[in-house]
């Protein structure tokens, strides 16, 4: 069926005018995408578990720099795996969508945790309330920042629609905010045990990018 500049065919688009491609997303593509942010978020969790001398996996102790690859390898397990059996196209699509949610993961924690030294070495900030707005702060810079980024990488010369920021990449950020009240030893983070959602959070992000088309 031909409208427009659009060709349809079945379970997919490609647009001309905004070079674009797209198909309905599937069960393999949800499987494949889960299995590969799993092997993911486990592979350095063992690890981590191995340097911290521990047999539980959900009581590790993360740095940011844990936190970074944590999310890193979440999300390239996720595509590396989604990616298999996909025609050129849509593993560069991937591919984008793979970088744009590291960035959005990784980005707002190191710019929240620059605005949280800050916040610690000023007299009038270095409080509950300083350092709330420090994260919210930062994880606003960090994310449009990210995307900014991501958009800049994946489309140069600016040919195709950029990817916006979503209801769901932002509720994604809240592995930030648990990692900056893990590092920044809120109390209340400390006795909920908040770091342990980190892991799901990581996977959810891979599993995102690797179903993507």
């Amino acid at each position: 069926m031909l409208v427009g500049m659009n060709y349809t065919y079945p379970e997919q688009t490609f647009s001309r005018r905004s070079r674009t491609y797209t198909r309905d997303v599937n069960t393999d593509d949800k499987i494949k995408a889960a299995i590969g942010s799993a092997i993911g978020t486990l592979c350095p969790m063992f690890y981590l578990a191995k340097k911290q001398k521990t047999k539980n996996i959900f009581k590790l102790k993360y740095a940011l720099s844990d936190m970074v690859i944590l999310s890193a390898t979440s999300v390239a397990g996720g595509v590396a795996v989604g990616m298999a059996g996909e025609n050129k196209q849509a593993q560069k699509n991937k591919l984008k969508e793979g970088l744009f949610m590291f960035m959005n993961a990784s980005i707002p924690a190191w710019v929240v945790a620059g605005a949280l030294k800050l916040s610690e070495s000023s007299r009038k900030f270095n409080n509950i309330q300083g350092k709330i707005m420090s994260m919210a702060g930062g994880l606003l810079v960090g994310m449009y920042g990210a995307a900014s980024l991501s958009n800049l990488i994946c489309d140069p010369h600016d040919k195709q629609p950029d990817r916006k920021l979503t209801l769901k990449d932002c509720a994604a950020n809240i592995d930030d905010a648990i990692g900056v009240l893990v590092l920044a030893k809120f109390p209340l983070a400390s006795k909920l045990h908040i770091e342990r959602l980190l892991p799901a959070i990581y996977a959810y992000c891979g599993y995102r990018a690797g179903k993507s088309n």
